[in-house]
């Protein structure tokens, strides 16, 4: 009697034992199954990978689970590439439109000058159609900012080839000569003296610099200066020019869209230096700007590369 107890304690032990090691078993393989559709998941989510998630241990809850995940991540891809289409073609709308809207401006500011120029006119007519220009003109700028800036949005990528800098800033420079002579502004232009190169998109490059330069031509006091030099590996173009008025802009929010403080004039958008931005990000190009001393300092950060 003892030694059929003694068998049936052994055996119980033993089943068990058993079920502990199976549990044990099934537990680890559960785990492994999960964190293999954790990263297959993440992988199909996350890159172009289309193959669908595997099943490695055969179970009925666990096969139900993998077929839910493959189609959450195949309807995931499909609203992902929906929404990057309706994303391209919004942008093309708003590029046709801020274009459409600019033809009518350019019309209306013809028809007006024309009328300043034959119309006698003097007192208050005189001064409303001083102020219909000057509401103009700002309309016009500000549609102007918005089609560069539309444009870029709907432009996918950047186009990069070999770029002389000194030749590049030399024509950017020539393009602002008409007014600083007119308005008696300083300057002080270093340009490198030998061949720079860098690997860029010279379109992009040429409405930063414009757009930078539009910056100086609506704030400069009496001096501008561009300096380039090199950094190791690093380009460097700094901009500067002293400011008209006392206060200090925000350089920690310069490059925001719409940003003008109190001490900038009514004139533009508030969106050149964002355009600027945008673009130096396309283009991989650091970019800060700093104000000391009544000198506001912007900084482009190129990586060198490339040659003739």
């Amino acid at each position: 009697m003892v030694g059929d107890m003694f068998i049936g304690k052994s055996a119980a032990v033993i089943i068990l034992a058993a079920a502990a090691v199976m549990l044990v078993l099934r537990t680890y393989q559960y785990k492994r199954q999960i964190r293999s559709f954790a990263r297959a998941v993440m992988k199909r989510m996350d890159s172009d990978w289309n193959q669908p998630v595997c099943v490695d241990y055969f179970n009925k809850d666990i096969v139900e689970l993998a077929e839910v995940l493959n189609l959450y991540t195949d309807r995931h891809k499909e609203l992902e590439k929906q929404y990057e289409w309706d994303k391209r073609q919004l942008k093309n709308v708003i590029a046709g439109i801020s274009h459409d809207f600019r033809t009518p401006l350019t019309a209306a500011k013809g028809y007006l000058q024309m009328l300043e120029k034959s119309a006698h006119l003097d007192g208050k007519e005189k001064e409303y159609l001083d102020i219909a220009m000057e509401k103009l003109a700002y309309l016009k700028s500000l549609s102007d900012d918005f089609f560069e800036l539309s444009s870029l949005e709907a432009k996918e990528e950047a186009e990069f080839s070999v770029l002389n800098v000194g030749n590049f800033l030399s024509e950017c420079i020539l393009q602002q000569y008409g007014w600083i002579e007119e308005r008696g502004i300083r300057t002080d232009f270093q340009l490198p003296e030998s061949d720079v190169f860098v690997e860029t998109d010279a379109h992009d490059l040429m409405r930063m610099m414009e757009n930078l330069f539009s910056n100086v031509r609506k704030y400069v006091k009496s001096y501008v200066g561009v300096n380039v030099f090199c950094e190791g590996d690093t380009l460097v173009i700094l901009m500067e020019n002293d400011l008209e008025g006392m206060e200090v802009p925000d350089t920690e929010r310069v490059f925001e869209s719409f940003y003008r403080d109190s001490a900038r004039s009514n004139e533009g958008s508030g969106l050149g230096l964002y355009v600027v931005a945008c673009l130096a990000k396309r283009l991989g190009i650091e970019t800060d700007a700093e104000c000391t001393e009544g000198m506001f300092r912007i900084r482009l950060k190129i990586k060198r590369g490339g040659t003739a």
